[in-house]
């Protein structure tokens, strides 16, 4: 047989193998690439250390490539990329959830929601709810943060005080106060003045003591149809609170305290180690939320006990623009980040698993989780709200608080006639 016989021969044979190859119950199938993908993914500087786990994210679906956007963690830097239309998905806090009212948010259909079907109850009660708004699901619960109490522990030992247990309650709370509480200086430390408490009206003190309390400014908070600053509970809160600058003097005076820390008022003062107890965030422990650091020790505590058995919070979402071309793969990201820690930052991951685990012991120490585990069981994480009505009270509560406080007023006198000012509102 010549070559060229033998060589034809084959190529018969071969011709034949392919045919009953591809026409046999075995044909092989072959996985096409899919097309590239570029997500620009948006988040505020000093969130979470994000770049690591987008790394990894990329190593697992390499034909996806995500642009890290690090926005200004102050101001409207990220307002603005999302208002004109630069990145396609952004992490937020839950006031996001007013874009969707702009069209500028695309809604989470069922088809990406599934994916999270099997870790849905691990998340904590409240944080997919307060990303929703008219029965749609806006955004996935990324961080979570709790309203926590800090003592300046430099101060404390330099007094010789004791820092309180965690279950102490508001007389603890007006007795540690009245304790650190040395405007014209430390005894042991001329020229160091401390304020007992640094608070303000402006903050969110006032009402969290409300609701401590057992308190109330509304019938329902995700749907109030009538004030109830009138209520006695509440009366009696506001009252403790006031007594707190006119009875006690353990409050910082509005004036002096813009005069010694004209940038910031009390919360400049607590960096400065100027407070000696002060409520703020758990993302703000040691000052992971500011670029300055706190150059003092500090004790974290759970807000004091009251009738009330409550904690205050707020969650961080991620959200997918109206603009993103590609949303299901943006899911895919926002789905891989739902199963890392890391991804929370210095907030408290949302899922229960997470903050039970021994790693994020040894990540934040076990007096911090422990206070962020007990916080989390009677957590209200307020919804998203288009709420006027609220808007307006807001007005009319602060401006009696600060009359209350200002003038030394009874606070129910001041509260009755605000009462009336809302029951107006809500008749409109």
């Amino acid at each position: 047989m010549s070559v060229w016989r033998y060589v034809h021969k084959a190529a018969k044979h071969l011709a034949l193998s392919l045919v009953v190859l591809l026409t046999s119950s075995c044909v092989l199938k072959l996985t096409p690439t899919p097309e590239p993908v570029v997500l620009r993914f948006a988040y505020r500087q000093n969130t979470a250390a994000m770049k690591p786990l987008l790394e990894a994210f990329q190593a697992k679906y390499p034909w996806i490539m995500v642009e890290a956007v690090e926005a200004q963690r102050w101001g409207n830097q990220l307002e603005s990329m999302i208002e004109n239309a630069r990145v396609d998905i952004f992490r937020e806090d839950s006031s996001a959830v007013r874009f969707a009212t702009e069209g500028l948010l695309q809604p989470l259909e069922d088809l990406m929601l599934d994916q999270w079907g099997s870790i849905r109850d691990d998340y904590y009660k409240g944080a997919w709810e307060s990303l929703s708004l008219n029965g749609q699901q806006w955004g996935v619960p990324a961080g979570l943060d709790i309203y926590v109490a800090y003592i300046n522990a430099d101060q404390l030992k330099a007094l010789n005080l004791t820092a309180p247990p965690p279950d102490w309650g508001l007389f603890d709370f007006v007795e540690l106060a009245i304790k650190m509480n040395h405007p014209e200086g430390l005894p042991t430390q001329e020229g160091t003045n401390l304020i007992g408490f640094c608070t303000t009206l402006e903050s969110a003190d006032p009402l969290v003591f409300v609701y401590l309390h057992g308190g109330r400014i509304v019938d329902n908070i995700a749907n109030p149809t009538q004030a109830t600053l009138d209520d006695p509970l509440t009366i009696e809160a506001v009252q403790w609170y006031s007594d707190l600058f006119n009875q006690h003097a353990v409050a910082p005076n509005s004036t002096t305290i813009q005069e010694k820390f004209p940038r910031g008022g009390v919360y400049e003062a607590a960096i400065m180690g100027a407070c000696g107890i002060w409520l703020d965030w758990y993302s703000d422990r040691g000052g992971l939320n500011t670029p300055y650091k706190w150059a003092f020790t500090w004790k974290m505590l759970p807000l004091p006990r009251d009738r009330g058995n409550f904690s205050y919070g707020a969650v961080d979402g991620y959200f997918i623009t109206k603009n993103c071309q590609h949303p299901v793969e943006a899911a895919k990201l926002l789905r891989f980040l739902s199963d890392y820690s890391e991804a929370a930052g210095q907030k408290l991951p949302p899922r229960h698993s997470m903050v039970e685990a021994e790693s994020y012991k040894k990540v934040v120490g076990e007096d911090v989780m422990a206070i962020a585990r007990d916080s989390v069981d009677n957590l209200v994480l307020l919804p998203y709200s288009q709420s006027t009505a609220l808007a307006q009270l807001e007005q009319i509560i602060f401006a009696a608080l600060g009359q209350i406080i200002d003038q030394d007023l009874n606070a129910a006198d001041v509260l009755a006639e605000a009462q009336d000012q809302c029951r107006a509102i809500f008749e409109k």
